[in-house]
């Protein structure tokens, strides 16, 4: 059971209610006789050695959590438990669950593990299930032995009428420790949040379904006081303890919790309580000047993209809070967990159907790890097969490892199953793709029985990877010419090089060696690097005669001869240097300037005109020539010709076509193609035209998506569209050297995702073409024809957008309903139709019951996914499946 494994025991002389560590002799023979690899014994007043740097143990034996490793082994997932662990998993010959050891008093639900009901919002759902790992529980989505508490908001639902039938095991071999032998506890949600709030585990007394008191003490309202709470405790507090606390980081503070998380009114009101209980305070409206803390589901939205913008505010999520009402201290999202930060919406395409397993990884580490797998797109599993992609291996020992390296082998001779360590699966977080396996620093397990465990978790996030997501580039009018739009540092280098003729016509062409340094140094420009290069220069200059001689060339020059090269030569030569050493903007997947990238352009001209002014002086003719010129003496022959040669050696502006075969628009293409000024200059020289907004003035022709969307993009382009294709072609049609072997029908969306018929509302057994159905159908853009719809405040997304795909669906006319007041009068009906309310269902309760009381015949109120469903098959859906 304790094979391979390192232990640090920590000896207390504190009274505690568990036998103390003053027995540590007789853990260390346990630990030994059960195959530990080590164990290393200390007191917790001794800091002269730290067994975390270098870590050299994989599990702490505490019942405290004053030694110096404390900290350090929080941060990488280092297993900290109590000696009850030990016994208990030696008694049952089957390790127990860690979380329900924990020394720390901060995690004061380590003895739950909860359950919620399926008819919570699973909004409200996955906020439970986070808010309870972070306080020390556990949590399994169906009910089961393990389960403690069930959370429901009544007792008509599967779960709560499995858990009255689950008799609690009080046994050693029930995997967590928590279950009681009153059996499982259906309480509200409230409990919860309650839990929370207060920052202990409360009795269960006043939140026990059917009749929880709590709610009785709330009939007055949705919002609950302070004082209420109290009332409702089973010990009495003090007035001032709710205010109170020892947290100062969050006093004063101004938070803006965004609507991806969907939840409930009961849980954001949960919410509000408990960052007012720690000096915070919640703000309703999102504005720069007014909030501190943003946070975030997704990386995605207006909200998020201006509050990563302004270097204020801090972006983080409701794992990040958490951590920091457990821990008592402050620390920036961008500095902790990577999974305390906004998460991106969507997977990395080149993860999704990957299959990984995880071994050698334990407690936290290997829900941390399961949890990368996820969000990236990949399916964890627990066995390991050899249909797996890849193991994910702590250290090289094991039936996992050893199948996976040394059984389960190709033709070749190579594993069939991919052999990674963790921080492979951190570093394709971070950089949000699917990274190669075979760097070195993926392939090391680590040292014997010390593997790579001790180091999960010690990545950060990378801020200039983040900006993939909130810095958006600006193209300006993009039914317009693209040129018109170039960024600065694009401008600045066209203005350059057409105002010095001379200087790229008289510097010689450059070799291989210079255009690959060029290259090379426009893929990373930052100004330190590129400064020692001068010092290098076969010819070292000082900066200040750099600057007199670049500035000897007015703008206004008429351009000396050219050196004499025969007219083929001439149409094939390399371009000029100054056009090789410009360092144009590295492709991000979002436009971006900084200070260095324009030192290190600067740095590159300047290098350039002084070759070419070097390269003048070596020639008195050339000289003489130019001085000529300057002052307006050269001969008529000698103008003539080299107004021919400089016309011949321009470049000539690409024309661009005024008619374009494709009007496309790009939604959720992020992490697929990265477009920048030239590429979408390229594309219209080829015919197609790529949108920024949808508007009136151009008819899309073209969807361009990754996968079936739901974006207000997506949306309203399915009124206008014949084609819905993969970003592949884009990819593809750039880089084509004949265009004309790209077909676009070749990339549409269901060749390249093969669940695009099931994501619009098919079965998989369905064999019609739902794509098909989709783009050929008679009802784009009049769907909705002769509808007046009433749209609730509350829809996710907001009245403006989501009035506005209704309408390109042909909607009628809409009305905005705030609330439940004169329901009856506030509506727009549908003449002797239905009257149809657009609500939403989890905070639209007092709404749908206003609406329903007031207009009880012919009055239906639908989900906005009856409306998205629509929209995909093009035909309206029957209400009855998404009424209210």
């Amino acid at each position: 059971m304790f094979s391979g494994c390192n232990f640090l025991i920590i000896r207390s002389t504190r009274p505690t209610q568990t036998p103390t560590l003053t027995q540590d002799a007789d853990l260390q023979r346990l630990l030994l006789a059960n195959n530990a690899a080590n164990v290393l014994v200390k007191d917790d007043y001794d800091n002269s050695t730290n067994y975390m740097d270098p870590p050299v143990i994989t599990h702490i034996i505490t019942e405290t959590i004053d030694f110096i490793e404390y900290n350090q082994a929080v941060n990488s997932m280092i297993p900290i438990a109590t000696p009850n662990w030990v016994y208990d998993s030696i008694n049952s010959q089957k390790a127990q669950n860690l979380r329900t050891y924990n020394p720390d008093p901060n995690y004061f639900l380590k003895d739950c593990f909860v359950c919620c009901a399926d008819n919570l919002p699973q909004g409200d759902k996955e906020l439970l299930y986070g808010a309870v790992k972070a306080f020390g529980g556990g949590y399994l989505d169906v009910v089961s032995i393990y389960t403690t508490h069930l959370i429901a908001n009544d007792v008509c639902n599967d779960k709560a009428i499995l858990a009255s039938s689950v008799v609690s095991q009080n046994n050693n071999d029930d995997g967590v420790g928590g279950s009681s032998s009153s059996g499982i506890k259906v309480v509200v949600p409230h409990w919860i949040d309650h839990c929370i709030t207060m920052g202990r585990k409360l009795d269960e007394a006043n939140y026990l379904l059917p009749n929880p008191k709590i709610l009785e003490l709330e009939k007055d309202g949705p919002d609950f006081e302070s004082g209420i709470l109290s009332s409702a405790l089973s010990e009495s507090l003090p007035k001032d303890e709710f205010i109170n606390t020892d947290l100062e980081c969050f006093k004063g503070k101004k938070f803006f919790l965004s609507n991806d998380f969907n939840l409930s009114q009961r849980l954001l009101n949960s919410l509000k309580l408990l960052i007012e209980r720690h000096g915070g305070h919640i703000e309703h409206e999102f504005d720069l000047e007014n909030i501190d803390i943003y946070l975030g589901k997704y990386r995605d939205g207006e909200y998020y993209r201006q509050s990563s913008l302004n270097n204020r505010i801090i972006v983080g999520n409701l794992q990040w809070m958490y951590s920091i009402l457990v821990s008592k201290k402050w620390t920036l999202p961008l500095n902790s967990n990577i999974l305390y930060y906004p998460i991106p919406s969507d997977p990395i395409p080149d993860f999704q159907g990957l299959k990984i397993s995880i071994t050698n990884y334990s407690g936290e580490a290997r829900g941390y790890l399961s949890k990368l797998i996820e969000y990236m797109g990949g399916t964890f599993t627990k066995a390991l097969t050899r249909s797996n992609d890849y193991l994910v291996c702590a250290k090289a020992e094991g039936s996992k490892y050893d199948a996976a390296a040394n059984k389960w082998l190709d033709s070749n001779r190579k594993p069939i199953v991919k052999v990674v360590n963790h921080l492979w699966l951190e570093d394709c977080f971070v950089k949000w793709e699917l990274l190669h396996h075979d760097q070195a620093k993926y392939r090391n397990f680590g040292n014997g029985s010390i593997g790579m465990e001790v180091s999960v978790g010690r990545i950060q996030l990378d801020p200039n990877v983040l900006k993939r997501w909130y810095e958006t580039q600006d193209h300006g009018d993009m039914t317009g010419n693209v040129e018109d739009s170039m960024s600065e540092d694009g401008a600045t280098q066209t203005r350059r090089m057409t105002a010095n003729p001379l200087l790229m016509d008289l510097t010689p062409p450059p070799s291989d060696a210079m255009t690959n340094e060029s290259q090379t140094s426009s893929n990373s420009p930052p100004a330190n690097e590129v400064a020692p290069t001068t010092t290098e220069s076969p010819d070292p200059v000082s900066q200040p005669s750099l600057k007199i001689e670049t500035e000897d060339f007015p703008a206004s020059s008429p351009p000396p001869p050219p050196q004499q090269q025969p007219k083929e030569e001439s149409s094939a030569s390399p371009p000029p240097a100054d056009e090789v050493f410009v360092a144009p903007p590295p492709s991000h997947r979002y436009g971006g300037r900084s200070a260095a990238k324009k030192a290190a352009a600067k740095l590159h001209d300047n290098m350039t005109d002084l070759k070419a002014y070097q390269e003048l002086t070596k020639s008195k003719t050339k000289m003489k020539d130019y001085m000529n010129q300057l002052e307006g003496t050269s001969t008529p022959t000698k103008r003539k010709h080299t107004e021919e040669t400089t016309s011949e050696t321009t470049t000539t502006p690409i024309k661009k076509p005024t008619q374009y075969k494709t009007i496309a628009m790009m939604t959720g293409c992020e992490s697929e193609i990265s477009l920048e000024d030239p590429d979408i200059s390229k594309l219209q020289t080829l015919g197609v035209l790529i949108l920024s907004e949808f508007t009136n003035n151009q008819t899309v022709n073209t969807l361009i998506a990754p996968k079936i969307l739901r974006t207000a993009k997506f949306l309203r382009c399915l009124s206008t569209v014949d084609n819905i294709i993969h970003p592949q072609y884009l990819v593809d049609i750039l880089k084509a050297e004949k265009v004309e072997d790209i077909k676009i029908e070749d990339y549409s969306l269901d060749k390249f995702h093969k669940n695009t018929n099931v994501e619009l509302g098919y079965s998989k057994k369905d064999s019609e073409n739902g794509l098909l159905k989709l783009l050929s159908s008679s009802n784009k853009g009049k769907l909705f024809t002769g509808l007046s719809l009433n749209l609730s405040t509350n829809l996710n997304g907001g009245v403006p957008v989501i009035s506005q795909i209704l309408k390109d669906h042909g909607m009628s006319n809409y009305k905005e309903i705030k609330n439940a007041t004169n329901v009856s009068k506030n509506v727009i009906k549908n003449g002797e139709e239905k009257t149809i309310l657009i609500a939403n269902k989890t905070k639209d309760a007092k709404l749908i019951a206003g609406f329903k009381k007031a207009i009880k015949e012919n009055g239906v109120v639908l989900e906005w996914d009856w409306c998205v469903k629509s929209i995909f098959k093009m035909e309206l859906q029957n209400m009855d499946d998404f009424k209210l």
